[in-house]
């Protein structure tokens, strides 16, 4: 599983790997129950199958070999024999169990009963924190200039499952979170973004009007005048819903004071972003606040957030004991950020020879109650918009709205798979109406080394076009199966996707397009 590449998180290997020397057949039976986010199954059965094979130990390199070579991970092994260890595998002795109140309604104001009176007829309650008991900055976010998000609730609940509280139970004690003394009131709440943005509209946060969060903008050259000159024109819509991350392990964590300095140990994507507003929750320096990531069991952009970070150096704080803390799978999937759902209007043109001449794009992005990530997607998808290809004329808009909804975050690509969907039905409408292969019209206009983006960068090691020339024998040949296939009686029929190409081009620190004389 290291050598194969079989392994990622971690989270599910130690359940793929026991068989003797099985078949494909028998390792797909065995492993039918096993769950994986993260690499696909085709390595995992792939290194079942090898498994009997003995290890041959790495060979040492050479001096100045290494650059270049294939080495194993250093946390290859680890995440294999299940030695690996996650934010809920371990934690100090005595640690109280942390849970978090939350909000049922999508909008609601509330209020607390007799926090005192319901904490005293419970011997096993240590503890009950509130957002007056936040001693800094009640706000959080990854972008600082749109901070947004309580670590806990202050008088109004902006979405179901929003924390407006946290009870610290003793160790061993069986939490019970009945009759928690909070008064809801609900209130009108928007999940539709359309509606929101809607002149009149009731505001999610007072200081953003319209609800508007942020907006991206992109333009080269006249899109319009090169549409209406086109030889033909594909126009088309698509929505797509929130997306949830489904990682295979919640947000966990544990945390405790080492002299002055706070220690909390949790999965995370982000420990210094981590440090930063936990430290500014909390009223203290950075440097009395120590990240200690764990092993994270899928993330996938939602971990890039924080979660129960302040909630448990909240709790240490304050009680001056350890304190751990799980999400179930419920609180995880209703707190926890989500793709961005997405309304995305379009046109492409191209000429009579299937050359694209202009796009014209407009997108209406639900960032949710919160800002997350909101303001990277609605700037990114303008930019990556025309995905791979060469457009020479570009108007693309992309704006995030504020609803009641989840927040939405960091998911692989960046609100560029959701444009991606849009841009790649209507080459395949553009295709047809020019009388060509759909990979023959992207072969046209893939980009090549020297191209320009639509916003003037130069690229060199672009790839593109190699890959698709390369993908055409095997694509033929899936055509000609597809149609044999559909030639015998029977209401079964088969098809094949176009190979769309764009997504990883809007994903930080990969092999991404950049402009010429980088370094």
């Amino acid at each position: 599983m290291r050598d194969l590449h079989a392994r990622n998180a971690g989270r599910c290997r130690h359940a793929a790997g026991a068989s003797p020397r099985p078949t494909e057949a028998e390792a797909e039976a065995a492993l039918g129950g096993v769950l994986c986010r993260c690499t696909g199954y085709r390595k995992i059965l792939a290194a079942v199958c090898d498994a009997w094979r003995v290890d041959v130990p790495e060979a040492p390199l050479a001096p100045g070999a290494a650059v270049g070579a294939r080495l194993r991970r250093l946390d290859g092994a680890p995440k294999v024999t299940g030695a690996d260890r996650f934010g809920a595998d371990e934690w100090p002795q005595g640690a109280l169990l942390l849970k978090a109140i939350r909000s049922p309604h999508f909008h609601a104001a509330f209020h607390f009963g007799d926090l005192a009176g319901w904490k005293a007829a419970r011997p096993g309650v240590a503890a009950v924190f509130t957002a007056a008991d936040i001693p800094g900055r009640n706000r959080f976010g990854v972008i600082p200039a749109f901070a947004d998000q309580p670590a806990l609730a202050e008088g109004t609940a902006r979405l179901r499952g929003e924390a407006v509280a946290l009870v610290a139970f003793e160790p061993g004690v069986e939490p019970d979170l009945t009759g928690f003394p909070v008064i809801w009131q609900p209130l009108p709440h928007l999940l539709d973004p359309a509606e929101a943005e809607a002149e009149g509209a009731a505001l999610v946060h007072p200081d953003r009007p319209g609800n508007h969060l942020t907006a991206g903008f992109v333009r080269r050259g006249d899109a319009v005048a090169a549409l209406a000159s086109s030889a033909h024109v594909a126009t088309g819509s698509i929505e797509t819903a929130f997306v949830e991350h489904a990682y295979i392990e919640p947000e966990a964590g544990s945390a405790w004071m080492e002299g002055e300095v706070l220690c909390i140990r949790v999965c995370t994507q982000a420990p210094v972003m981590d440090r930063d507003d936990t430290a500014a929750i909390l009223g203290l320096p950075p440097g009395r606040v120590r990240i200690l990531p764990t092993a994270v069991g899928g993330g996938f952009g939602s971990k890039l957030d924080v979660s129960l970070q302040p909630l448990l150096g909240l709790a240490v704080l304050l009680t001056g004991r350890p304190a751990r803390m799980v999400y179930t799978r419920a609180e995880s999937m209703t707190s926890t950020t989500k793709r961005h759902p997405a309304r995305i209007t379009a046109q492409i043109g191209c000429d009579a020879d299937g050359h694209v001449t202009a796009l014209n794009f407009d997108g209406l992005f639900d960032t949710g109650a919160y800002a997350s990530w909101g303001p990277t997607v609605a700037n990114r998808v303008p930019v990556h918009a025309s995905g791979p290809y060469r457009t020479p004329a570009v108007l693309a808009r992309a704006r995030a709205i504020h609803t009641n909804g989840p927040s939405g975050g960091a998911f692989r690509g960046f609100g560029v798979p959701q444009a991606a969907l849009a841009q790649e039905t209507l080459y395949d409408q553009l295709a047809e109406a020019a009388g060509l292969d759909r990979l023959e019209f992207r072969l046209r206009n893939a980009f090549r080394d020297g191209d320009a983006t639509a916003t003037g960068q130069v690229l060199q090691g672009t790839g593109i076009h190699e890959c698709l020339t390369a993908l055409a024998p095997h694509w033929a040949r899936a055509l000609a199966e597809a149609e044999a296939a559909n030639a015998k009686p029977g209401h079964i029929r088969r098809g094949w996707a176009s190979p769309p190409a764009g997504m990883a081009a809007a994903i930080p620190r990969c092999p991404t397009p950049r402009p010429s004389g980088w370094g």
